[in-house]
């Protein structure tokens, strides 16, 4: 009877043990893709349709919907150079992975220099994967009377264009501002995204901005870049000098690492805190094979875009990095970007 009567009181903790601690800590695959399939997932882009973001937003969502079985909606939430549509993924999102976001680039910078309107912690969110590391260039608009850094120079008071000073490019427009003596220039913030900006340059309401090169590696670009505005050289653009180049002050070098470093996430696939670790790592599985997959790889590149995917591991870990900077370096790059213009 005794043997009896333990028997049923080790089944009964067994049963409270498997129900306080859940009853399948860590799924197995199988029951993840089924948990996906035939659900509708939203990828969220927070800038303007018709950028790079969107674009390749919408190219990654069918490619996510022949993996995972399911329905993608992208879905724009444009607004600061992208806070609007970080700060309500990160706080408002469900947390049961059926919502994803392209982050914008420059996250981690933001969250640095403290800057306004950041409601996020970098570390917490899911890094799935990082898409691609945009390189940027100082750019105007093809049809500009201004064919040269020297023609910008010249002006009394030259215009950049810019969502805000921590949207992703903001930064590297206060870096080349700087690197190349453009002295007096004033920004023009408040563009809801690159697609304004491009018209704002058409309509020489602004003088340069400086963007990604996928605004300049499409057939139909509306772009014409001067420099590029990155360490080195770009491969798809050889004969465009870099920063260095122009044999910056060291002081400035020095914010230029700093800017680069806190870029190094890039674009990348996140889920918003709080989804399981289960999750995240078959997202993490499911999408390195999309971004390999030959169907999506063709169709970045006949839209003219281009894709060097990292795993979500390394993105996070560089995401730390960014986040290490000194106190003092730290407010010698606030007072640059944040107070100065």
């Amino acid at each position: 009877m005794k043997s009896s009567l333990f028997g049923k009181y080790c089944t009964l903790l067994a049963m409270v043990t498997v129900f306080l601690l859940g009853a399948n800590p860590a799924e197995p695959a199988e029951d993840m893709a089924s948990f996906y399939q035939g659900k509708v997932v939203r990828l969220v882009v927070a800038s303007s349709p018709g950028g790079s973001t969107d674009i390749n937003a919408r190219l990654l969502a069918p490619a996510l919907e022949r993996y995972l079985k399911c329905t993608v909606v992208v879905v724009n939430k444009a607004g600061a150079g992208g806070m609007v549509g970080t700060n309500d993924f990160y706080n408002s999102s469900p947390k049961d992975g059926l919502t994803l976001m392209i982050s914008m680039e420059g996250l981690p910078l933001a969250q640095a220099l403290g800057a306004a309107g950041v409601r996020f912690d970098c570390r917490k969110f899911g890094w799935i994967a990082g898409l691609y590391k945009d390189s940027r260039s100082l750019q105007v608009a093809v049809g500009s009377p201004y064919k040269s850094l020297d023609d910008l120079r010249k002006l009394k008071q030259p215009k950049a264009a810019v969502t805000s000073v921590t949207s992703p490019a903001g930064p590297q427009v206060i870096l080349a501002i700087e690197a190349l003596n453009i002295e007096n220039a004033k920004l023009v913030k408040g563009y809801p995204g690159s697609t304004e900006i491009k018209l704002a340059l058409m309509r020489l309401e602004a003088d340069f901005t400086v963007q990604s090169k996928s605004h300049i590696m499409r057939k139909d670009s509306f772009m014409r870049p001067l420099i590029t505005v990155e360490e080195e050289r770009d491969p798809d653009f050889p004969d465009l000098p870099a920063l260095p180049e122009m044999k910056i002050k060291p002081e400035i070098t020095k914010v230029m690492e700093l800017i680069m470093k806190g870029n190094a996430s890039g674009r990348a696939l996140i889920t918003p805190p709080g989804v399981s670790n289960e999750k995240i790592a078959f997202l993490r599985k499911v999408t390195a094979a999309v971004l390999k997959d030959p169907d999506y790889v063709a169709s970045v590149k006949k839209a003219d875009l281009f894709s060097n995917p990292i795993s979500g591991e390394k993105t996070a870990e560089s995401v730390e990095k960014a986040l290490t900077a000194t106190p003092e370096d730290l407010e010698k790059l606030r007072f640059l970007i944040l107070k100065k213009y």
